[in-house]
């Protein structure tokens, strides 16, 4: 199984935490940002296999930042995530290349679902 490299922006330190605990476990390599700044320099600086992003952020729409990384790497595997009912926003954030939207909360096994889905690796 080939080690990932995977970028979670999520204001709430709790969904990195998650990240870091689920698929930390398994050997994947988690960076985790909380703003537009960092999210921006770690997509210009490093080369994921896929990102899990929050849709709503303090002073951030989630489809502008899917819009700006997508500009940056139009090749990474994207996936939105949300504890709201944005269906306008899934719809655009669809439009723009995310290839999924995780419903949060979520569990481990709807994180390795959709990796699947989007790379084609098992975790």
């Amino acid at each position: 199984m080939k080690q990932l490299n995977i970028l979670v922006v999520d204001d709430k330190k709790v969904i990195g935490d998650f990240f870091n605990l689920t698929m930390g476990y398994y050997g994947h390599h988690i960076t985790v940002v909380h703003d537009l700044p960092h999210t921006l320099e770690a997509v210009k600086l490093n080369e994921y296999d896929i990102a899990f992003m929050d849709m709503v952020m303090p002073g951030h729409d989630g489809v502008e930042v899917l819009k700006e990384v997508k500009a940056i790497n139009p090749e990474l595997a994207v996936v939105m995530m949300s504890g709201y009912s944005l269906d306008e926003k899934r719809q655009q954030a669809s439009l723009l290349g995310a290839v999924n939207c995780l419903k949060k909360p979520f569990e481990v096994d709807d994180i390795r679902r959709v990796v699947k889905e989007a790379i084609g690796q098992e975790i």
